[in-house]
């Protein structure tokens, strides 16, 4: 009885020493783990995350490029101009990486006064399998020197309405939409557009014709499409020739801008046999300030066509 009495007076004088706090005790804490931003999955959900952020801070970061020393000697950058629309009407896009990033920004192609430039931006939507694109024509900042003026422009630094769309609202599986620039014209007034409508699988068995106008306030500028050219083109092969051009795979492959007349266009026309065979049928214009078609030549020679949309490459010489 006096051991257990020794007992509970010692723990009444010891009691101050052995007390604590559980919350002050580190190794009671759960670490919580560390939550990562997940990458967006649509355009769509991008775009949503976008308007968060203000346009001031939506700023491209750049990595410096590392300078020479008595071990590595790096060359500096050098930049040249080169024409896009050459060989005429046979430039097209690589867009390998938009599976992978959901999405693909190709290069941007200015006019011969480097005032404005022109490109696309394509979309990708796994659950349909279809790519759908959207197309800017863009002011330039003329304070900047004319390389600079490329290098530094930046899509997302303001908020930019595209001239078309192409496929942006259809939900369709396996649908392809591609827009791309043929040329600017010589005056840099009118940029030509060209859509490519087919299927993400089978390929391509469409193409349709956008000019866009530049006006010098630029809210006024306007997109037509050439919906009369493609329809004056069949009837001419139905009345004349006894085609029914709907019943085959039928495109056209325009040039570009004439190089002796800056408002016609000039076009390739071409129908698919069974065996897959690429037939030529003839050579077509349409003059936009006329409104008017002309079949050019029955035989595929060399036209004259004008190159004046430039991009910039780099390179070591």
């Amino acid at each position: 009885m006096k051991k257990i009495l020794l007992v509970f007076i010692l723990l009444f004088i010891l009691k101050p020493v052995f007390a604590f706090d559980i919350k002050n005790i580190n190794f009671f804490k759960k670490k919580m783990p560390e939550m990562k931003a997940k990458m967006p999955e649509t355009k769509q959900q991008w775009l949503m995350d976008a308007t968060d952020i203000p346009l001031k801070e939506r700023i491209i970061e750049t990595k410096e490029k590392p300078k020479s020393n008595k071990k590595f000697y790096y060359p500096e950058d050098k930049y040249i101009f080169d024409k896009y629309n050459y060989p005429s009407g046979k430039r097209e896009l690589n867009i390998d990486d938009i599976k992978k990033n959901l999405y693909s920004y190709p290069y941007i192609v200015a006019d011969n006064n480097l005032k404005y430039v022109a490109y696309p931006r394509y979309y990708f939507y796994p659950e349909t399998n279809q790519i759908s694109s959207e197309f800017y024509v863009e002011k330039l900042d003329l304070s900047k020197s004319k390389i600079k003026r490329i290098l530094e422009y930046n899509h997302n630094q303001e908020e930019r309405y595209p001239v078309v769309q192409a496929g942006m609202k259809e939900r369709y599986k396996n649908l392809f939409n591609g827009l791309t620039l043929v040329d600017w014209s010589n005056d840099g007034k009118k940029v030509l557009i060209k859509e490519k409508v087919g299927s993400t699988i089978n390929g391509i068995y469409k193409t349709y014709l956008y000019v866009h106008f530049i006006k010098d306030n630029i809210e006024d500028s306007y997109t037509i499409k050439l919906t009369n050219f493609d329809k004056v083109i069949k009837n001419y092969y139905l009345n004349y020739e006894d085609k029914q051009l709907i019943k085959y795979q039928y495109d056209i492959m325009p040039l570009g801008f004439s190089l002796d007349n800056d408002n016609i266009i000039i076009c390739l026309c071409y129908i698919y046999n069974k065996e897959g065979e690429k037939l030529f049928i003839g050579a077509w214009g349409y003059d936009l300030r006329n409104d008017k078609t002309m079949l050019i030549s029955k035989t595929e020679t060399d036209f004259s066509i004008s190159t004046n949309g430039v991009i910039l490459k780099r390179t070591l010489d």
